[in-house]
């Protein structure tokens, strides 16, 4: 019955009706005699590729949308002179005329220039975010006009900041940059750059992420019901795009913050460009610049940096095909020197690669060829009360994927795609005279996927976005099959209902080993243990009660089955059941958002009603818990004012119900003579059952744009929680006091910044 259903579900994504043929008719076979009009569409201001353009020959009924790299292509034109006309919402409206030649092919590269209101830019979506908005659940739009308006820490805008203060995404704390997004932990989000999985995307421990602001073009953020093109996670998607670089004229910007500096710079190059993006930290050079050692006397101060470094080359080959290389590479440096008790060396960071080949074989036909290398490795070595450690974890992945996209008609677009990656693991972890490698958790697994999926528009009101996922890992020696449909309903112009439902797998898995990210490590599912998964329904309606207002309201349930937790318990095992028990869980909630953008004002305000349950029989006695990451309220609101041309100033507030912790009963102590380790350890309580105070924090920003050598300047300061309210991050306890003594570990305290930045 289940294979017949399969099929059944298959065979339903191709034979499906036709639906009539309207202005912008995409299925046009091409003959001998035909045209075609082909070309390049980019922002007069940042020179961006432009995504959703509308193209229009209103006197033949023809026309086509601008893809993602800002191509479009229309064939079957006849010949003859014709009026064409680009439009975007929030650009002005271009007119060019063109000669169509039977059998050649008319190449038209346009520059739109952004929309004016009363001789001032303004920030408006544009359509493709307006098309999201209707059609898909769960999917927000950034840009980084957006990010910048965010008040930073240290100077330093931060994507995960600004995604932390959307609704249904939570962080831990302020100095953690993980995304925990619907109940879910970091590792359940898959994290693209440029199409290449991210491992690990933090620096400084996580306080910020690996994305450089500077370098970014556009970010989708799919917070759950995300379709089939997409897999290998079992909550949510972060799809970031680099921008390209000015194909006219060298170009650049740098950027000097409190504890970093970046250059950004971009040249052209024959039928293409060229961006470099860099950032570095100085603490380290400051200390030894200002002789830390002299000021705080025999006080070891640990050295730290980190670095990342963006390459994205663009090359466009004639009119149907463009190459796009992207490079990362960026790591973080701590070395904390021996003080008699401790000394540590830390090293962790990512180095990705990747090339992609988009090749457009007509109007309504691309496809895009995706080679990648995505790498992440961490390492610490040290002594601890002169103990020798040692821990070592590594992952890279080789892929190579194929996605071809078909808008076979004005009701449908079909996207199939393919994918194969190999992974090579590393882990093992030394403490005294001990190395006990993890078994089953190094390697070369072989991962395969394909996916078929077609967004049908039923009728004028009603799309349909459905298809079919299957994945395999050879370690794991299972098979999936994950179904998914997400359907909109256009209630009014203004409107919309929306429902989705799925089924989500997940074979890899991030575990987090201590309080921080330079202890976390990858490991893969094995058999007998089958791979993750969680079962999604969401429901929400959205719309515009008036321009310039937009509101939705989602709600979600997901059951989670198979999920990993780590039992530091058994952190010397070497069975991965032992290390790595498994369980399931709940997660549910409902969400509301209310954005509004005029002239000069922007912002949001979002809420968020959640619970996050977990049931693992090897922790907790096998009672349902609350992990750490479930909170029940959260607040966030987001405002920004332009006040003229050269002042704006920003805001923002947060508020969470405290985080669940476990408390302990008591104490004990203990001696490993055959290590030399020797310790007090805790009897911990029911875990989850306290929690920390309430959340709550606000940051204000202010930033002053002129002229510097005659140069685009901007000055700006950050006031990093302005009314100093000092949150807990956790609980200690000192077991050399009797009583034991607990007391909270703080976060923060007000930190105001200066920052500039120079663009020419």
């Amino acid at each position: 019955m289940k294979i017949k259903a399969t099929l059944f579900f298959l065979l339903s994504i191709f034979c499906v009706s036709n639906s009539s043929a309207s202005l912008l008719s995409f299925h046009h076979p091409a003959t001998i005699d035909s045209a075609t009009l082909s070309g390049h569409i980019r922002d007069s201001v940042t020179h961006e590729s432009l995504t959703g353009v509308r193209i229009e020959l209103r006197q033949l009924h023809r026309g086509a949308i601008s893809d993602i790299n800002g191509n479009f292509t229309i064939s079957g034109l006849p010949s003859g002179s014709s009026e064409v006309e680009f439009h975007l919402l929030g650009y002005t409206t271009a007119k060019r005329s063109v000669d169509l030649n039977s059998g050649k092919i008319v190449t038209l590269n346009l520059e739109l220039s952004p929309s004016l209101v009363g001789g001032k830019e303004i920030t408006i979506e544009g359509e493709r975010e307006r098309e999201i908005e209707k059609t898909s659940v769960s999917h927000i739009m950034l840009t980084p006009s957006t990010i910048s308006q965010v008040p930073a820490i240290g100077g330093e805008s931060d994507l995960f900041r600004v995604l932390q203060l959307l609704p249904g995404v939570k962080a831990l704390s302020e100095i953690s940059s993980g995304l925990y997004i619907r109940g879910g932990p970091p590792d359940q989000n898959l994290i693209l750059l440029d199409n290449n999985v991210v491992y690990n995307p933090t620096h400084l421990f996580g306080f910020f992420s690996t994305f450089n602001t500077d370098a970014i073009k556009d970010v989708d953020l799919i917070k759950g019901g995300y379709p089939p093109e997409y897999g290998g996670r079992l909550t949510g998607v972060l799809d970031v795009t680099t921008r390209e670089g000015n194909s006219d004229e060298i170009a650049g910007k740098t950027s000097l913050s409190l504890i970093s500096a970046k250059q950004t710079l971009e040249f052209p190059i024959p039928n293409g460009s060229v961006l470099i993006s860099g950032r570095r930290t100085y603490i380290d050079a400051f200390l030894s610049a200002i002789n830390a050692k002299s000021l705080f006397g025999d006080s070891t101060l640990p050295q730290y940096y980190f670095y990342d470094l963006n390459l994205k080359i663009d090359q466009h080959i004639g009119s149907a095909d463009h190459l796009s290389i992207s490079g990362y590479l960026g790591s973080d440096h701590l070395v904390y020197p021996s003080n008699g008790i401790v000394d540590i060396t830390l090293t962790w960071g990512n180095q990705l690669l990747s090339g992609e080949w988009t090749h457009i074989f007509s109007d309504n036909l691309y496809a895009k060829t995706f080679l990648g290398y995505s790498g992440y490795s961490t390492q610490s070595y040290g002594t601890l009360t002169e103990n020798p450690f040692e821990f070592d974890n590594g992952l890279k992945e080789t892929s190579l994927k194929e996605d071809i996209d078909w808008r076979a008609n004005d009701a449908h677009e079909l996207k199939i795609g393919a994918g194969l990656s190999r992974f090579n693991f590393s882990f093992y972890n030394t403490l005294g005279s001990t190395n006990k490698p993890l078994k089953d958790t190094s390697g070369v697994p072989y991962y395969l996927s394909a996916y078929a999926q077609d967004e049908w528009k039923i009728s004028t009101n009603l799309t349909a976005t459905y298809g079919l996922r299957t994945e395999w890992l050879d370690f794991a020696n299972a098979v999936t099959l994950d179904p998914r449909l997400t359907l909109a309903y256009q209630l009014t112009p203004d409107w919309t209902l929306k429902a989705s439902t799925g089924i989500y797998h997940q074979f890899l898995h991030l575990v987090s080993a201590g309080e921080f990210t330079f202890f976390d490590f990858w490991v893969p599912g094995v058999a007998p243990l089958p791979p993750s998964m969680s079962t999604q329904y969401i429901l929400g309606i959205s719309g515009y009660p008036s321009e310039p207002y937009f509101v939705s309201c989602e709600m979600y349930y997901k059951k989670l089955n198979n999920i990993v937790e780590y039992n530091e318990a058994k952190f010397l095992s070497d069975s991965i059941e032992q290390v790595f028990p498994r369980g399931t869980g709940d997660a549910y909630g409902i969400e509301l958002f209310l954005r509004e953008r005029i002239s000069n004002f922007t912002g949001w305000i979002g809420y968020t009603l959640s619970w996050v349950t977990e049931n693992i029989p090897e922790l907790n006695n096998g009672q349902t818990f609350y992990p750490t990451y479930d909170q029940r309220n959260d607040i966030q609101l987001v405002l920004n004012y332009k006040l003229s041309d050269q002042w704006e100033v920003g805001l923002t507030w947060t508020y969470a119900t405290g985080q669940a912790y476990t408390a302990d009963l008591g104490y004990y102590h203990v001696a490993l003579d055959e290590v030399g380790f020797e310790q007090d350890l805790e009897v911990p309580g029911n875990m989850g059952a306290q929690r920390l105070p309430p959340y709550h924090r606000a940051d204000a920003s202010a930033a002053y744009s002129f002229k510097m050598f005659g140069r685009e300047a901007k000055a700006s300061l950050d006031v990093f929680n302005i009314y100093d309210h000092r949150n807990v991050w956790f609980r200690v306890v000192d077991t050399q006091k009797q009583p034991p003594q607990v007391s909270d570990v703080l976060l923060l305290p007000i930190i105001p910044t200066l920052g500039i930045e120079v663009t020419y």
